[in-house]
């Protein structure tokens, strides 16, 4: 009997340690604040995948222990930036349901995005992305997109950020698909413009990628494998051979449980052209992985030369103000929730002069190695948790095992 008892709170105890060891911490620093002011922190693919890509776990602390308000500033926010708009030069519907729309990049500037302002509506389109220098001779940039358009109810028309691969071309034309789905009014393009935050595309430097040639199917495949988990905005292929177009997809490992086991099985998450008419950059959307193939066909073809892959994700900042003569330490805990804090209220276009903060000496510690002043733990919540489970467990075992000596009463 009293072995029994032992075993059980064995367990608990058990049970206790393995609940608080769930937080993930890691901490850092920041350098290069050389003036008091507004600062943007870039966040590294390291740091966001430390975060799950959840940044409700961050926090800034200053030199003596308190929190630092930031602000996220999403690549689609338009904190800092200024409406551009640029004249449409045509906008035609052809016989083969197209709609065009051609623009000119009069500013000659390097070009990875733009903004369509459309009228309210709920349709999905799939869009192409063509330049020239001459207005004559097409090639492509982006194809086979998507575009999502929900029902805003509080407005008659929205605005829609389409990302591309960087380019300087003199034209622009946007072929939007209308065989599958009615046409939509686009009202005008644009871009959003800022002096301080870079809107390039952000490379993925921790994938290993291994490319093997599957003869019996005919199929180049790379196979991408990271430690951690990444947010993938976009994929861009580097091809050396001189006249291909090939069908791509990229498949990922899915696991559901049937009955009592596990079955594993493949899933199509993306599907795409490869072209040597086109820059071969393509947008994936929701993409959080940290092991995915790419299949390349290559029918009877010999396999095309690849010469490089890049993984990218779209910029997020920080924005936080900060002093010159202070020390910050930057600090992912898994077990915060999001911070709630003034200083989205005072953020405009109108603030100047914005430097630049780096993350530097990030790393994963334990819990009891932050030295930073918190609040003891037993005002935390997990240790609230602790004790509403501790207490439920507790009654649970005494319940039980009062039911069992008045069973044994009864049979007396």
């Amino acid at each position: 009997m009293k072995f029994q008892k032992m075993k059980k709170y064995n367990l608990l105890i058990c049970f206790l340690i393995g609940f608080t060891s769930f937080a993930q911490n890691y901490i850092g620093s920041l350098k290069g604040v050389e003036k008091d002011g507004f600062q943007k922190i870039l966040l590294p693919s390291k740091v966001r995948a430390a975060s799950a890509n959840n940044f409700d776990f961050i926090r800034i602390k200053d030199s003596v222990h308190q929190e630092v308000p930031y602000v996220i500033k999403y690549q689609s926010d338009s904190f800092f930036s200024t409406f551009l708009p640029i004249q449409m030069l045509s906008k035609k519907s052809s016989k083969d349901s197209i709609t065009s729309i051609l623009i000119e990049n009069k500013t000659a500037k390097k070009q990875s995005n733009l903004v369509l302002q459309i009228a309210n509506t709920a349709i999905s389109k799939q869009y192409n992305i063509l330049g020239s220098n001459d207005a004559v001779h097409w090639f492509g940039i982006s194809s086979n997109n998507i575009l999502n358009l929900t029902n805003e109810s509080n407005s008659v028309s929205v605005e829609k950020r389409i990302n591309f691969p960087l380019n300087t071309y003199q034209f622009l034309k946007i072929e939007l698909n209308d065989k599958n789905s009615l046409p939509i009014n686009v009202l005008g393009v644009g871009v959003y413009e800022n002096e301080f935050f870079s809107e390039e595309s952000i490379e993925i430097a921790s994938f290993r990628q291994e490319i093997s040639q599957l003869k019996d199917r005919k199929v180049t495949q790379i196979k991408f494998t990271s430690k951690d988990d990444h947010q993938i905005n976009s994929i861009s292929f580097d091809i050396k051979t001189a006249l291909f177009l090939r069908n791509a997809k990229i498949i990922v490992s899915r696991t559901h449980h049937i009955k009592k086991r596990e079955e594993v099985y493949k899933e199509v998450i993306a599907s795409f052209e490869l072209s040597s008419k086109n820059e071969n950059t393509f947008t994936l959307n929701n993409f959080y992985e940290k092991e995915f193939v790419v299949e390349i066909d290559n029918q009877d073809n010999l396999p095309v030369e690849i010469t490089g892959i890049k993984l990218l994700q779209n910029p997020i900042y920080l924005i936080s103000n900060l002093k010159q003569h202070q020390k910050y330490q930057f600090i992912i805990d898994t077990t915060l929730s999001k911070p709630s804090y003034d200083l989205g209220n005072f953020l405009s276009d109108s603030i100047i002069n914005v430097g630049q903060v780096s993350i530097v000496d990030f790393l994963k510690i334990n819990k009891k190695d932050l030295q930073i002043k918190e609040k003891p733990f037993w005002q935390t919540r997990l240790f609230m948790w602790i004790c509403i489970i501790f207490v439920s467990l507790f009654i649970v075992y005494f319940a039980l095992d009062l039911v069992k000596n008045v069973k044994h009463q009864e049979k007396k």
